[in-house]
């Protein structure tokens, strides 16, 4: 690491805004458009490089949406349903250093995301609730800077849940049994420029989790399970080490059981 000998200052002002417009369409749905800025401060590195390189600028976003949201068949159906778009400014990513050996902050560039974001739930029967997502990226590019044209990190085309959850009265409580479902398409694991990744760099996960308990307004009691299919993803790679050549592949939890008691006052 290089010792610091300087001081380092800096400050920033921003003003950010939204515009939501929405319109009733009957008693069912809303359609709803919406406009917004968001900043994330900028800052220093600690000892990541020389002292005049330490410094990474603000991060400003500029969003779109327009969606609807409904509630149907006397509340037993809500499907809400947004298109979005996204600027950002200066965008803050974490990158590795050369030497494969530490991290720092820096801005890349201008990034573009737009999609389709889809929700729904369902109550076909007083004691079961079913829901289910999806999220379809149509763009997740850095469209301008030293890596214009590549793809984001850790962003997929397409990747969704679905969830049911039954409960049964009992006592002055109910026993629940509840099941999640979880997929996410081949993305990028590692935030290191294309030409420096390998086959390891890209992955993609789908995860089985289930929870059977008891609750009522205080207590929760609960046995459960995680990645119950002993998934194998990564949930970070990164470029070897030039001084070791050693390979980081951070792998995500494999297949975990475990017990919950909760009581809230």
């Amino acid at each position: 690491s290089t010792p610091i000998d300087a001081s380092f200052d800096r400050s920033s002002d921003d003003v950010n805004w939204m515009l939501s417009l929405s319109k009733d369409i009957g008693d069912d749905a809303m359609m709803f458009a919406t406009v917004a800025t968001g900043s994330k401060s900028g800052g220093f590195n600690t000892v990541s490089g020389e002292p005049s390189d330490r410094e990474f600028d603000d991060e400003d976003t500029t969003s779109y949406e327009v969606g609807v949201k409904s509630t149907l068949l006397d509340a037993r159906l809500r499907i809400n349903a947004t298109a979005f778009y996204t600027e950002i400014d200066d965008y803050q990513s974490q990158q590795q250093l050369e030497s494969g050996a530490g991290t720092f902050v820096s801005n890349l560039g201008e990034i573009e995301t737009s999609g389709l974001d889809v929700y729904l739930e369902a109550v076909p029967f007083s004691n079961l609730t079913l829901t289910a997502g999806l999220l379809y990226m149509h763009k997740y590019e850095i469209t301008d800077g030293p890596r214009d044209g590549q793809d984001l990190p850790y962003t997929a085309e397409y990747s969704g849940n679905l969830a049911a959850t039954l409960v049964f009265p009992l006592a002055d409580g109910g026993i629940f049994i509840r099941g999640d479902y979880i997929y996410m398409d081949d993305h990028i694991t590692n935030t290191a420029d294309e030409s420096l990744l390998e086959a390891k760099d890209e992955d993609d996960r789908e995860l089985v989790n289930a929870r059977v308990g008891w609750r009522n307004d205080n207590w929760n009691v609960s046995i459960w399970g995680k990645n119950l299919t002993d998934e194998e993803y990564a949930s970070q790679t990164l470029i070897p080490q030039l001084f070791s050549g050693m390979d980081a592949y951070y792998l995500a939890p494999p297949r975990t059981y475990g017990a919950t008691l909760r009581y809230d006052f």
